[in-house]
Protein backbone atom coordinates (compact mmCIF):
# COMPACT_ATOMS: atom_id res chain seq x y z
CA UNK A 1 0.00 0.00 0.00
CA UNK A 2 1.30 3.44 -0.83
CA UNK A 3 1.97 5.65 2.16
CA UNK A 4 0.75 8.61 0.12
CA UNK A 5 -2.67 7.13 -0.47
CA UNK A 6 -5.57 9.25 0.64
CA UNK A 7 -9.09 8.34 1.53
CA UNK A 8 -12.29 10.18 2.16
CA UNK A 9 -13.62 7.68 4.68
CA UNK A 10 -13.33 8.21 8.42
CA UNK A 11 -13.56 11.27 10.61
CA UNK A 12 -10.25 13.04 9.91
CA UNK A 13 -8.18 13.70 6.79
CA UNK A 14 -4.66 12.40 6.50
CA UNK A 15 -2.20 15.11 7.49
CA UNK A 16 0.58 16.25 5.26
CA UNK A 17 3.67 14.43 6.42
CA UNK A 18 7.21 15.70 6.46
CA UNK A 19 9.45 14.51 3.69
CA UNK A 20 11.34 12.21 6.02
CA UNK A 21 8.33 10.71 7.79
CA UNK A 22 7.46 8.05 5.27
CA UNK A 23 10.99 6.72 4.94
CA UNK A 24 11.43 6.49 8.72
CA UNK A 25 8.14 4.69 9.39
CA UNK A 26 9.15 1.16 10.38
CA UNK A 27 9.12 -0.95 13.53
CA UNK A 28 12.90 -0.52 13.79
CA UNK A 29 12.48 3.28 13.92
CA UNK A 30 10.27 3.32 17.03
CA UNK A 31 13.14 3.57 19.58
CA UNK A 32 14.76 6.36 17.55
CA UNK A 33 11.58 8.43 17.31
CA UNK A 34 10.83 7.82 21.00
CA UNK A 35 14.28 9.17 21.89
CA UNK A 36 13.66 12.26 19.77
CA UNK A 37 10.33 12.90 21.47
CA UNK A 38 11.83 12.28 24.94
CA UNK A 39 14.79 14.62 24.36
CA UNK A 40 12.59 17.43 23.07
CA UNK A 41 10.10 16.97 25.92
CA UNK A 42 12.89 17.04 28.50
CA UNK A 43 14.16 20.36 27.11
CA UNK A 44 10.62 21.71 27.09
CA UNK A 45 9.85 20.80 30.72
CA UNK A 46 13.26 22.05 31.86
CA UNK A 47 12.37 25.44 30.37
CA UNK A 48 8.95 25.28 32.05
CA UNK A 49 10.29 24.43 35.53
CA UNK A 50 12.99 27.10 35.56
CA UNK A 51 10.50 29.70 36.79
CA UNK A 52 8.98 27.63 39.62
CA UNK A 53 11.42 28.54 42.45
CA UNK A 54 11.51 32.17 41.31
CA UNK A 55 7.83 32.98 41.81
CA UNK A 56 8.11 34.40 45.37
CA UNK A 57 11.11 36.65 44.66
CA UNK A 58 9.87 37.55 41.18
CA UNK A 59 6.46 38.63 42.47
CA UNK A 60 8.09 40.50 45.35
CA UNK A 61 10.20 42.35 42.77
CA UNK A 62 7.06 43.47 40.92
CA UNK A 63 5.42 44.42 44.21
CA UNK A 64 8.37 46.60 45.21
CA UNK A 65 8.75 48.21 41.78
CA UNK A 66 5.03 48.99 41.46
CA UNK A 67 4.48 50.01 45.08
CA UNK A 68 1.93 52.81 45.37
CA UNK A 69 0.35 52.27 41.96
CA UNK A 70 -3.19 51.34 42.97
CA UNK A 71 -4.37 51.26 39.35
CA UNK A 72 -2.02 48.44 38.36
CA UNK A 73 -3.03 44.87 37.68
CA UNK A 74 -0.82 43.74 40.56
CA UNK A 75 -2.62 46.00 43.06
CA UNK A 76 -6.00 44.71 41.87
CA UNK A 77 -4.83 41.10 42.12
CA UNK A 78 -3.46 41.53 45.65
CA UNK A 79 -6.71 43.19 46.70
CA UNK A 80 -8.72 40.22 45.48
CA UNK A 81 -6.37 37.82 47.28
CA UNK A 82 -6.78 39.79 50.51
CA UNK A 83 -10.53 39.27 50.21
CA UNK A 84 -9.96 35.57 49.62
CA UNK A 85 -7.77 35.30 52.71
CA UNK A 86 -10.42 37.00 54.82
CA UNK A 87 -13.00 34.59 53.42
CA UNK A 88 -10.99 31.57 54.57
CA UNK A 89 -10.33 33.09 58.00
CA UNK A 90 -6.85 34.62 57.66
CA UNK A 91 -6.25 38.13 59.04
CA UNK A 92 -3.56 40.38 60.49
CA UNK A 93 -5.01 40.55 64.00
CA UNK A 94 -2.52 40.03 66.81
CA UNK A 95 -5.10 38.13 68.88
CA UNK A 96 -7.17 36.17 66.44
CA UNK A 97 -10.63 35.10 67.46
CA UNK A 98 -11.73 31.50 67.50
CA UNK A 99 -12.98 31.83 63.91
CA UNK A 100 -9.88 33.39 62.40
CA UNK A 101 -6.21 32.55 61.99
CA UNK A 102 -3.09 34.72 62.08
CA UNK A 103 -1.98 35.43 58.54
CA UNK A 104 1.41 33.80 57.80
CA UNK A 105 4.17 36.10 56.50
CA UNK A 106 4.12 36.86 52.76
CA UNK A 107 0.95 34.79 52.36
CA UNK A 108 -0.32 37.11 49.61
CA UNK A 109 2.78 36.46 47.50
CA UNK A 110 2.46 32.70 47.96
CA UNK A 111 -1.21 32.78 46.94
CA UNK A 112 -0.48 35.03 43.98
CA UNK A 113 2.05 32.49 42.72
CA UNK A 114 -0.56 29.76 43.13
CA UNK A 115 -3.12 31.87 41.29
CA UNK A 116 -0.77 32.32 38.34
CA UNK A 117 -0.19 28.55 38.29
CA UNK A 118 -3.95 27.99 38.26
CA UNK A 119 -4.31 30.52 35.44
CA UNK A 120 -1.83 28.55 33.35
CA UNK A 121 -3.75 25.32 34.00
CA UNK A 122 -7.10 26.91 33.08
CA UNK A 123 -5.63 28.11 29.79
CA UNK A 124 -4.34 24.59 29.14
CA UNK A 125 -7.85 23.29 29.85
CA UNK A 126 -9.10 25.53 27.05
CA UNK A 127 -6.26 25.00 24.59
CA UNK A 128 -5.51 21.26 24.89
CA UNK A 129 -8.54 19.94 22.92
CA UNK A 130 -7.95 22.54 20.20
CA UNK A 131 -4.28 21.64 19.85
CA UNK A 132 -5.17 17.95 19.78
CA UNK A 133 -7.81 18.42 17.09
CA UNK A 134 -5.44 20.47 14.94
CA UNK A 135 -2.79 17.75 15.24
CA UNK A 136 -5.31 15.22 13.89
CA UNK A 137 -5.93 17.44 10.86
CA UNK A 138 -2.58 19.13 10.19
CA UNK A 139 -0.21 16.55 11.67
CA UNK A 140 1.60 16.30 14.99
CA UNK A 141 4.90 17.71 13.73
CA UNK A 142 3.43 20.84 12.17
CA UNK A 143 1.23 21.71 15.15
CA UNK A 144 4.08 21.06 17.58
CA UNK A 145 6.35 23.46 15.71
CA UNK A 146 3.58 26.09 15.74
CA UNK A 147 3.12 25.63 19.49
CA UNK A 148 6.88 26.00 19.95
CA UNK A 149 6.67 29.38 18.25
CA UNK A 150 4.14 30.45 20.88
CA UNK A 151 6.44 29.22 23.65
CA UNK A 152 9.35 31.19 22.22
CA UNK A 153 7.23 34.35 22.11
CA UNK A 154 6.16 33.73 25.72
CA UNK A 155 9.77 33.48 26.93
CA UNK A 156 10.80 36.52 24.88
CA UNK A 157 8.06 38.58 26.56
CA UNK A 158 9.18 37.34 29.99
CA UNK A 159 12.78 38.28 29.15
CA UNK A 160 11.73 41.94 28.83
CA UNK A 161 8.78 41.98 31.26
CA UNK A 162 9.74 44.79 33.62
CA UNK A 163 6.06 45.16 34.61
CA UNK A 164 3.65 42.67 36.13
CA UNK A 165 1.25 43.15 33.21
CA UNK A 166 3.86 41.95 30.71
CA UNK A 167 4.72 39.01 32.93
CA UNK A 168 1.06 37.93 33.07
CA UNK A 169 0.87 38.33 29.28
CA UNK A 170 3.84 35.96 28.90
CA UNK A 171 2.07 33.39 31.09
CA UNK A 172 -1.14 33.70 29.05
CA UNK A 173 0.73 33.19 25.77
CA UNK A 174 2.54 30.19 27.24
CA UNK A 175 -0.66 28.66 28.63
CA UNK A 176 -2.47 28.90 25.31
CA UNK A 177 0.41 27.63 23.18
CA UNK A 178 2.01 24.87 25.30
CA UNK A 179 1.33 21.59 23.53
CA UNK A 180 4.51 19.56 23.80
CA UNK A 181 3.31 17.23 26.54
CA UNK A 182 0.03 16.16 24.95
CA UNK A 183 1.54 15.97 21.46
CA UNK A 184 4.42 13.87 22.79
CA UNK A 185 1.85 11.48 24.27
CA UNK A 186 -0.03 11.40 20.96
CA UNK A 187 3.15 10.76 18.95
CA UNK A 188 4.28 7.90 21.17
CA UNK A 189 0.76 6.49 20.95
CA UNK A 190 0.95 6.71 17.15
CA UNK A 191 4.06 4.53 16.88
CA UNK A 192 3.63 1.95 19.68
CA UNK A 193 1.48 -1.16 20.00
CA UNK A 194 -0.70 -1.88 23.05
CA UNK A 195 2.02 -4.19 24.39
CA UNK A 196 4.62 -1.40 24.30
CA UNK A 197 2.34 1.62 24.90
CA UNK A 198 2.89 1.97 28.66
CA UNK A 199 6.64 1.46 28.22
CA UNK A 200 6.78 4.27 25.69
CA UNK A 201 4.54 6.66 27.62
CA UNK A 202 6.57 6.09 30.80
CA UNK A 203 9.28 8.13 29.08
CA UNK A 204 6.99 11.16 29.41
CA UNK A 205 6.84 10.65 33.17
CA UNK A 206 10.60 10.16 33.36
CA UNK A 207 11.11 13.46 31.52
CA UNK A 208 8.84 15.17 34.04
CA UNK A 209 10.66 13.66 37.02
CA UNK A 210 14.11 14.62 35.73
CA UNK A 211 13.06 18.13 34.72
CA UNK A 212 11.26 18.88 38.01
CA UNK A 213 14.39 17.75 39.86
CA UNK A 214 16.96 19.67 37.79
CA UNK A 215 14.97 22.61 36.33
CA UNK A 216 14.23 24.54 39.54
CA UNK A 217 17.90 24.33 40.57
CA UNK A 218 18.94 25.75 37.19
CA UNK A 219 16.41 28.55 37.54
CA UNK A 220 17.63 29.47 41.01
CA UNK A 221 21.27 29.46 39.86
CA UNK A 222 20.72 31.67 36.82
CA UNK A 223 18.51 34.04 38.83
CA UNK A 224 21.73 35.14 40.51
CA UNK A 225 23.12 36.20 37.12
CA UNK A 226 21.76 39.74 36.92
CA UNK A 227 21.79 40.80 33.26
CA UNK A 228 20.86 44.36 34.23
CA UNK A 229 24.11 44.67 36.16
CA UNK A 230 26.03 43.27 33.17
CA UNK A 231 24.27 45.43 30.55
CA UNK A 232 22.69 48.46 32.28
CA UNK A 233 21.74 49.98 28.94
CA UNK A 234 19.23 47.20 28.26
CA UNK A 235 17.18 48.08 31.33
CA UNK A 236 15.29 50.69 29.30
CA UNK A 237 13.98 47.88 27.08
CA UNK A 238 12.50 45.98 30.01
CA UNK A 239 15.38 43.82 31.19
CA UNK A 240 14.96 42.91 34.87
CA UNK A 241 16.94 41.03 37.57
CA UNK A 242 15.37 37.69 36.59
CA UNK A 243 16.03 37.99 32.87
CA UNK A 244 18.94 35.56 33.19
CA UNK A 245 16.56 32.70 33.95
CA UNK A 246 14.23 33.84 31.18
CA UNK A 247 17.15 33.85 28.74
CA UNK A 248 18.10 30.29 29.75
CA UNK A 249 14.50 29.14 29.13
CA UNK A 250 14.52 30.90 25.76
CA UNK A 251 17.78 29.20 24.76
CA UNK A 252 16.45 25.76 25.76
CA UNK A 253 13.25 26.27 23.74
CA UNK A 254 15.22 27.52 20.74
CA UNK A 255 17.43 24.42 20.80
CA UNK A 256 14.33 22.25 21.17
CA UNK A 257 12.61 23.91 18.21
CA UNK A 258 15.62 23.48 15.92
CA UNK A 259 16.02 19.88 17.06
CA UNK A 260 12.37 19.08 16.35
CA UNK A 261 12.50 20.75 12.93
CA UNK A 262 15.58 18.77 11.93
CA UNK A 263 14.85 15.36 13.45
CA UNK A 264 11.17 14.77 14.17
CA UNK A 265 9.15 12.85 11.55
CA UNK A 266 5.38 13.03 11.15
CA UNK A 267 3.84 10.15 13.12
CA UNK A 268 0.18 10.73 12.27
CA UNK A 269 0.53 9.18 8.81
CA UNK A 270 -0.63 6.13 6.89
CA UNK A 271 2.91 4.78 6.75
CA UNK A 272 3.22 4.74 10.55
CA UNK A 273 -0.20 3.16 10.96
CA UNK A 274 0.84 0.42 8.55
CA UNK A 275 4.16 -0.04 10.39
CA UNK A 276 2.35 -0.43 13.71
CA UNK A 277 -0.03 -2.94 12.12
CA UNK A 278 2.90 -4.96 10.83
CA UNK A 279 4.35 -5.05 14.35
CA UNK A 280 1.04 -6.25 15.77
CA UNK A 281 0.82 -8.95 13.10
CA UNK A 282 4.33 -10.09 13.98
CA UNK A 283 3.37 -10.23 17.68
CA UNK A 284 0.31 -12.26 16.70
CA UNK A 285 2.44 -14.70 14.68
CA UNK A 286 4.90 -15.10 17.55
CA UNK A 287 2.08 -15.71 20.05
CA UNK A 288 0.33 -18.18 17.78
CA UNK A 289 3.50 -20.13 16.94
CA UNK A 290 4.57 -20.59 20.55
CA UNK A 291 7.48 -22.83 21.57
CA UNK A 292 6.49 -25.52 19.06
CA UNK A 293 7.11 -23.29 16.09
CA UNK A 294 10.29 -25.14 15.17
CA UNK A 295 8.46 -28.41 14.58
CA UNK A 296 5.05 -27.23 13.43
CA UNK A 297 4.74 -24.68 10.64
CA UNK A 298 2.32 -21.91 11.41
CA UNK A 299 0.26 -20.19 8.77
CA UNK A 300 -0.90 -16.70 9.65
CA UNK A 301 -4.51 -16.20 8.68
CA UNK A 302 -6.75 -13.23 9.08
CA UNK A 303 -8.93 -13.52 12.13
CA UNK A 304 -12.54 -14.03 11.29
CA UNK A 305 -14.86 -11.21 11.97
CA UNK A 306 -16.66 -13.29 14.55
CA UNK A 307 -13.54 -13.38 16.74
CA UNK A 308 -13.44 -9.61 17.07
CA UNK A 309 -15.18 -8.01 20.03
CA UNK A 310 -16.19 -5.18 17.71
CA UNK A 311 -17.60 -7.43 15.03
CA UNK A 312 -21.10 -6.35 14.20
CA UNK A 313 -20.60 -2.87 15.66
CA UNK A 314 -20.72 0.07 13.30
CA UNK A 315 -18.44 3.06 13.66
CA UNK A 316 -21.02 5.07 15.59
CA UNK A 317 -21.41 2.38 18.26
CA UNK A 318 -17.65 1.98 18.56
CA UNK A 319 -17.27 5.74 18.94
CA UNK A 320 -20.04 5.84 21.58
CA UNK A 321 -18.20 3.13 23.53
CA UNK A 322 -14.96 5.06 23.24
CA UNK A 323 -16.60 8.27 24.45
CA UNK A 324 -18.03 6.43 27.46
CA UNK A 325 -14.62 5.03 28.43
CA UNK A 326 -12.87 8.36 27.82
CA UNK A 327 -15.43 10.17 29.99
CA UNK A 328 -14.72 7.77 32.84
CA UNK A 329 -10.96 8.19 32.42
CA UNK A 330 -11.25 11.99 32.22
CA UNK A 331 -13.32 12.11 35.42
CA UNK A 332 -10.79 9.91 37.22
CA UNK A 333 -7.94 12.09 35.92
CA UNK A 334 -9.70 15.24 37.16
CA UNK A 335 -10.57 13.79 40.58
CA UNK A 336 -7.05 12.46 41.15
CA UNK A 337 -5.24 15.67 40.18
CA UNK A 338 -7.77 17.82 42.06
CA UNK A 339 -6.81 16.04 45.28
CA UNK A 340 -3.14 15.35 44.57
CA UNK A 341 -2.16 18.78 43.24
CA UNK A 342 -3.94 20.49 46.13
CA UNK A 343 -2.03 18.51 48.74
CA UNK A 344 1.18 18.99 46.76
CA UNK A 345 0.63 22.77 46.86
CA UNK A 346 0.11 22.85 50.64
CA UNK A 347 3.04 20.55 51.45
CA UNK A 348 5.50 23.46 51.53
CA UNK A 349 3.17 25.30 53.95
CA UNK A 350 3.15 22.30 56.27
CA UNK A 351 6.90 21.71 56.27
CA UNK A 352 7.59 25.42 56.87
CA UNK A 353 5.08 26.05 59.64
CA UNK A 354 5.18 22.72 61.46
CA UNK A 355 8.74 21.51 60.81
CA UNK A 356 10.45 24.89 60.29
CA UNK A 357 12.14 23.64 57.11
CA UNK A 358 14.80 25.80 55.50
CA UNK A 359 15.01 26.26 51.71
CA UNK A 360 17.65 23.51 51.59
CA UNK A 361 15.41 21.10 53.51
CA UNK A 362 12.46 21.95 51.27
CA UNK A 363 14.60 21.27 48.22
CA UNK A 364 15.85 17.99 49.69
CA UNK A 365 12.29 16.75 50.30
CA UNK A 366 11.07 17.70 46.82
CA UNK A 367 14.25 16.31 45.27
CA UNK A 368 13.69 13.01 47.09
CA UNK A 369 10.17 12.78 45.66
CA UNK A 370 11.37 13.63 42.15
CA UNK A 371 14.31 11.23 42.10
CA UNK A 372 12.33 8.32 43.57
CA UNK A 373 9.51 8.96 41.08
CA UNK A 374 11.98 8.91 38.20
CA UNK A 375 13.53 5.62 39.36
CA UNK A 376 10.12 4.01 39.76
CA UNK A 377 9.02 5.07 36.32
CA UNK A 378 12.17 3.78 34.69
CA UNK A 379 12.52 0.60 36.71
CA UNK A 380 8.93 -0.40 37.44
CA UNK A 381 6.35 1.33 35.25
CA UNK A 382 8.23 0.93 31.96
CA UNK A 383 9.07 -2.71 32.59
CA UNK A 384 5.95 -4.00 34.32
CA UNK A 385 2.93 -1.93 33.25
CA UNK A 386 1.94 -4.24 30.39
CA UNK A 387 2.33 -7.24 32.71
CA UNK A 388 0.75 -5.89 35.89
CA UNK A 389 -1.88 -3.97 33.94
CA UNK A 390 -2.44 -0.22 33.66
CA UNK A 391 -5.61 -0.26 35.75
CA UNK A 392 -3.93 -2.14 38.59
CA UNK A 393 -1.01 0.31 38.57
CA UNK A 394 -3.44 3.23 38.76
CA UNK A 395 -5.04 1.68 41.82
CA UNK A 396 -1.63 0.97 43.37
CA UNK A 397 -0.65 4.62 42.94
CA UNK A 398 -3.91 5.90 44.42
CA UNK A 399 -3.65 3.63 47.45
CA UNK A 400 -0.04 4.79 47.92
CA UNK A 401 -1.25 8.41 47.82
CA UNK A 402 -3.96 7.71 50.39
CA UNK A 403 -1.48 6.02 52.73
CA UNK A 404 1.09 8.78 52.18
CA UNK A 405 -1.40 11.57 52.90
CA UNK A 406 -2.61 9.69 55.96
CA UNK A 407 0.96 9.38 57.20
CA UNK A 408 1.51 13.12 56.76
CA UNK A 409 -1.75 13.81 58.61
CA UNK A 410 -0.66 11.70 61.56
CA UNK A 411 2.66 13.56 61.93
CA UNK A 412 1.25 17.04 61.36
CA UNK A 413 0.71 17.95 65.02
CA UNK A 414 3.07 20.66 66.14
CA UNK A 415 3.09 22.81 69.27
CA UNK A 416 2.03 26.43 69.00
CA UNK A 417 1.67 26.03 65.27
CA UNK A 418 -1.12 23.54 65.88
CA UNK A 419 -3.21 25.93 67.95
CA UNK A 420 -2.57 28.71 65.47
CA UNK A 421 -3.55 26.62 62.47
CA UNK A 422 -6.61 25.18 64.20
CA UNK A 423 -7.75 28.61 65.35
CA UNK A 424 -7.41 28.03 69.08
CA UNK A 425 -8.01 25.19 71.48
CA UNK A 426 -11.78 25.57 71.49
CA UNK A 427 -12.26 24.46 67.88
CA UNK A 428 -12.48 20.96 66.47
CA UNK A 429 -10.42 19.20 69.16
CA UNK A 430 -10.61 18.98 72.97
CA UNK A 431 -7.95 20.90 74.83
CA UNK A 432 -6.33 17.75 76.24
CA UNK A 433 -5.75 16.43 72.69
CA UNK A 434 -3.91 19.56 71.62
CA UNK A 435 -1.99 19.63 74.94
CA UNK A 436 -0.83 16.07 74.24
CA UNK A 437 0.26 17.00 70.71
CA UNK A 438 2.15 20.02 72.06
CA UNK A 439 3.95 17.87 74.62
CA UNK A 440 4.93 15.32 71.98
CA UNK A 441 6.32 18.11 69.81
CA UNK A 442 8.76 19.10 72.55
CA UNK A 443 10.27 15.60 72.66
CA UNK A 444 13.33 15.00 70.48
CA UNK A 445 12.41 11.37 69.84
CA UNK A 446 8.96 12.47 68.75
CA UNK A 447 10.35 14.98 66.25
CA UNK A 448 12.63 12.36 64.70
CA UNK A 449 9.73 9.92 64.46
CA UNK A 450 7.57 12.54 62.82
CA UNK A 451 10.34 13.30 60.34
CA UNK A 452 10.44 9.63 59.37
CA UNK A 453 6.66 9.75 59.02
CA UNK A 454 6.90 12.78 56.76
CA UNK A 455 9.35 11.03 54.44
CA UNK A 456 7.19 7.91 54.51
CA UNK A 457 4.32 10.07 53.27
CA UNK A 458 6.61 11.61 50.63
CA UNK A 459 7.46 8.08 49.46
CA UNK A 460 3.77 7.41 48.90
CA UNK A 461 3.46 10.63 46.89
CA UNK A 462 6.46 9.61 44.77
CA UNK A 463 4.83 6.26 43.96
CA UNK A 464 1.69 8.14 42.96
CA UNK A 465 3.61 10.54 40.73
CA UNK A 466 5.25 7.60 38.98
CA UNK A 467 2.13 5.56 38.29
CA UNK A 468 -1.32 7.16 38.25
CA UNK A 469 -1.21 9.82 35.53
CA UNK A 470 1.10 7.77 33.30
CA UNK A 471 -1.13 4.70 33.39
CA UNK A 472 -4.37 6.68 33.07
CA UNK A 473 -2.86 8.26 29.95
CA UNK A 474 -1.93 4.83 28.63
CA UNK A 475 -5.51 3.64 29.15
CA UNK A 476 -6.89 6.70 27.35
CA UNK A 477 -4.49 6.10 24.46
CA UNK A 478 -5.48 2.43 24.24
CA UNK A 479 -9.17 3.33 24.23
CA UNK A 480 -8.48 5.45 21.13
CA UNK A 481 -7.36 2.24 19.38
CA UNK A 482 -10.63 0.41 19.97
CA UNK A 483 -11.65 -1.41 16.82
CA UNK A 484 -8.60 -0.15 14.94
CA UNK A 485 -7.59 -3.64 13.78
CA UNK A 486 -10.97 -4.10 12.17
CA UNK A 487 -10.33 -1.00 10.07
CA UNK A 488 -6.76 -1.91 9.05
CA UNK A 489 -5.85 -4.27 6.21
CA UNK A 490 -5.45 -8.00 6.86
CA UNK A 491 -2.14 -9.69 6.05
CA UNK A 492 -3.68 -11.23 2.94
CA UNK A 493 -4.88 -7.92 1.62
CA UNK A 494 -1.86 -5.72 2.23
CA UNK A 495 -0.49 -6.50 -1.19
CA UNK A 496 -3.65 -5.40 -2.94
CA UNK A 497 -3.36 -2.10 -4.72
CA UNK A 498 -7.06 -1.37 -4.31
CA UNK A 499 -7.22 -1.67 -0.53
CA UNK A 500 -8.67 1.37 1.23
CA UNK A 501 -7.53 2.02 4.79
CA UNK A 502 -10.22 3.31 7.10
CA UNK A 503 -9.53 5.80 9.84
CA UNK A 504 -9.89 5.16 13.52
CA UNK A 505 -13.35 6.08 14.83
CA UNK A 506 -12.02 8.98 16.94
CA UNK A 507 -9.08 11.31 16.48
CA UNK A 508 -6.34 10.40 18.93
CA UNK A 509 -5.06 13.95 19.25
CA UNK A 510 -8.49 15.34 20.10
CA UNK A 511 -9.31 12.52 22.53
CA UNK A 512 -6.00 12.83 24.40
CA UNK A 513 -6.32 16.62 24.35
CA UNK A 514 -9.70 16.43 26.07
CA UNK A 515 -8.37 13.90 28.55
CA UNK A 516 -5.44 16.16 29.42
CA UNK A 517 -7.66 19.25 29.66
CA UNK A 518 -9.69 17.71 32.50
CA UNK A 519 -6.49 16.94 34.36
CA UNK A 520 -5.43 20.56 33.96
CA UNK A 521 -8.78 21.73 35.33
CA UNK A 522 -8.11 19.58 38.40
CA UNK A 523 -4.67 21.16 38.73
CA UNK A 524 -6.27 24.62 38.57
CA UNK A 525 -9.00 24.03 41.15
CA UNK A 526 -7.16 21.71 43.53
CA UNK A 527 -4.72 24.21 45.10
CA UNK A 528 -7.52 26.74 45.73
CA UNK A 529 -9.72 24.19 47.51
CA UNK A 530 -6.82 22.64 49.44
CA UNK A 531 -5.47 26.00 50.56
CA UNK A 532 -8.88 27.04 51.85
CA UNK A 533 -9.32 23.78 53.77
CA UNK A 534 -5.76 23.82 55.10
CA UNK A 535 -6.00 27.26 56.68
CA UNK A 536 -9.55 26.78 57.94
CA UNK A 537 -9.21 23.42 59.72
CA UNK A 538 -5.46 22.76 59.88
CA UNK A 539 -3.18 20.13 58.34
CA UNK A 540 -4.43 17.17 60.40
CA UNK A 541 -8.01 17.45 59.17
CA UNK A 542 -6.95 18.64 55.69
CA UNK A 543 -4.59 15.75 54.97
CA UNK A 544 -6.80 13.25 56.76
CA UNK A 545 -9.79 14.29 54.65
CA UNK A 546 -7.70 14.11 51.49
CA UNK A 547 -6.53 10.61 52.42
CA UNK A 548 -10.10 9.38 52.83
CA UNK A 549 -11.13 11.12 49.58
CA UNK A 550 -8.29 9.46 47.63
CA UNK A 551 -9.31 6.07 49.03
CA UNK A 552 -12.86 6.77 47.83
CA UNK A 553 -11.64 7.71 44.35
CA UNK A 554 -9.51 4.55 44.25
CA UNK A 555 -12.52 2.40 45.17
CA UNK A 556 -14.65 4.11 42.52
CA UNK A 557 -11.87 3.72 39.94
CA UNK A 558 -11.65 0.00 40.68
CA UNK A 559 -15.28 -0.31 39.64
CA UNK A 560 -15.46 1.96 36.60
CA UNK A 561 -12.04 1.97 34.90
CA UNK A 562 -11.76 -0.31 31.86
CA UNK A 563 -9.38 -3.28 31.79
CA UNK A 564 -6.94 -3.33 28.87
CA UNK A 565 -7.36 -7.04 28.26
CA UNK A 566 -11.14 -6.55 28.00
CA UNK A 567 -10.98 -3.66 25.53
CA UNK A 568 -11.82 -4.47 21.89
CA UNK A 569 -8.42 -3.27 20.62
CA UNK A 570 -5.86 -4.91 18.36
CA UNK A 571 -8.40 -7.67 18.05
CA UNK A 572 -6.40 -10.10 15.91
CA UNK A 573 -3.60 -10.28 18.50
CA UNK A 574 -6.17 -10.77 21.27
CA UNK A 575 -7.95 -13.47 19.25
CA UNK A 576 -4.71 -15.35 18.60
CA UNK A 577 -3.74 -15.23 22.27
CA UNK A 578 -7.20 -16.43 23.26
CA UNK A 579 -7.03 -19.31 20.76
CA UNK A 580 -3.62 -20.34 22.09
CA UNK A 581 -4.92 -20.47 25.68
CA UNK A 582 -7.94 -22.61 24.75
CA UNK A 583 -5.66 -25.12 23.04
Amino acid sequence: MSAKSTTKTGTRPAPAAASSSNSSASPESVPKVTRIVFTALLLDILAFTIILPLFPRLLQFYRDSEHGDQASLLAWSLSRLTEFQSAIGLNDAKSPSSSSIKRPPKMDIVLLGGALGSLFSVLQFIASPIIGKLSDILGRRRVLLISMLGNLISCAVWLFSSTFELFVLSRIIGGLSEGNVQLSIAMISDITTPATRSKGLAMVGIAFAIAFTVGPALGAYFANKDLVAAWPGLAQYGLHPFSGSALLALVLLTVESLYLYARLPETNSESWRLAVQQTVQQETTDDASGPSSSSTPVTTKPASTSSSPTAGLDQEKIQALQQSYLSVLSFTHFAHLFLFSGMEFTLTFLTFHLFDFSHMQQGALLGYIGILSSLLQGGYVRRRAHIVGEKRMVLQGMVAAAIGLGSIALVSGGGGSTTTLLGGKSTLFPAYVIDAIEWLDTQEWSRKTRMWGLYAGATGLAVTSATVVNCLTSLASLVCDMGSNDSLPTPASTSSTTTTTKKQPIGKGLALGRFRSWGQLGRAAGPIAACSLYWRVGPLVCYGTASVAVFAVAFLASRILPEVRKLPIRTRAAAAASTKKTK
